[in-house]
């Protein structure tokens, strides 16, 4: 399987330090295994760092926040950043998402946001929910074997 490229919500990765739930730890997993690759841009490892400081949060955390620090750091491929998207979502914190997929020429952007997801799109590249992304990669893994 060639792996896919995608962009993960920051709240995704949130969600995976506090809650360590079945879909996020999934594609987390598809990740360490190589099976996809994450982009991230500048933007979205800074909004990361700040989510993942405070301190209501850090006390409440399942999963080890080095470690997904770490992976960012090894794993993921990043995009320059360079590419801005103003005014494409409803929602301004949202467009560095979109430039991330278009930049990093995303196969899949991932995401529980209700204004990415009422986009459905950016230009060609589906915006999808987790659980979704979760089964597209094991239905392209099906159809490898």
């Amino acid at each position: 399987m060639t792996a896919l490229r995608v962009v993960l919500d920051t709240n995704l990765l949130v969600s995976y330090l506090l809650t360590q739930g079945k879909t996020i730890s999934h594609i987390i997993d598809y990740w360490e295994q190589g099976d996809i690759i994450v982009l991230v841009s500048p933007l979205i490892v800074e909004e990361l760092a700040e989510v993942i400081v405070r301190p209501l949060r850090c006390q409440h955390m399942k999963a080890d926040p080095e470690a997904l620090i770490n992976l960012i750091a090894t794993e993921a491929e990043y995009t320059s950043g360079e590419l801005a998207l103003p005014g494409t979502s409803r929602d301004p914190k949202d467009d560095k998402f979109l430039a991330c997929a278009v930049e990093g020429k995303a196969d899949y952007l991932v995401t529980g946001d209700a204004d990415l997801l009422d986009l459905g799109s950016i230009q060609g590249i589906p915006i999808v929910r987790a659980f979704d992304f979760a089964g597209i990669v094991v239905a392209i893994d099906d159809n490898d074997e």
